[in-house]
């Protein structure tokens, strides 16, 4: 059978080349990276939306926490004003003054307002979870401040006070002081 020009694919002559009559492969154009398509859209517009979000609760909870940072640095402040003075009743007075202070800052005034004595330890202890106010160093916040002379383990007193800002939470629900 001979090449016809209905028929190109046949060979004309049998020593010619088939492969000369083969067109080459044409290319599909080339898909573009802009603009994306609208899922790409929707799925950027979520993803700053998240990212906007989680900025905005971090700035509010970085902000909610100023009231401990505030009270760390009085913290260090007063026990400073300690290693100069070595007064440890001023020291008693303004450490339970700062705790008191940042507890009022955080909790009803309700409920911490009226706190003295031990209830005002137990309160301490309820809010860290932990029994550090009225089993250890803590205890002097009972009845220390009002005596004459006292033996203070100031150096005690401020890593506990130290830890109760950082760590103090909210009461569990039913519990009052």
């Amino acid at each position: 059978m001979a090449a016809s020009p209905n028929n190109p694919m046949l060979p004309a002559t049998p020593d010619a080349d088939p492969l000369a009559n083969l067109r080459d492969i044409h290319l599909p154009a080339s898909i573009d990276a802009w603009p994306p398509a609208f899922g790409w859209w929707l799925l950027g517009g979520l993803v700053l939306i998240a990212m906007g979000l989680l900025i905005y609760s971090a700035w509010r909870y970085w902000r909610s926490q100023r009231y401990r940072r505030e009270a760390i640095i009085e913290l260090r402040a007063l026990y400073s004003t300690y290693q100069r003075e070595e007064d440890p009743q001023d020291y008693l007075r303004g450490y339970t003054e700062l705790l008191k202070r940042v507890a009022l800052t955080h909790y009803p005034r309700s409920q911490v307002a009226a706190l003295t004595g031990e209830t005002w330890v137990q309160f301490l202890d309820s809010t860290a979870q932990s029994h550090e106010f009225s089993t250890g160093a803590g205890q002097i916040l009972i009845q220390g401040q009002y005596q004459a002379q006292t033996e203070v383990d100031v150096e005690a007193l401020q890593r506990l006070g130290n830890l109760w800002i950082k760590r103090h939470r909210s009461l569990p629900a039913g519990v009052t002081p």
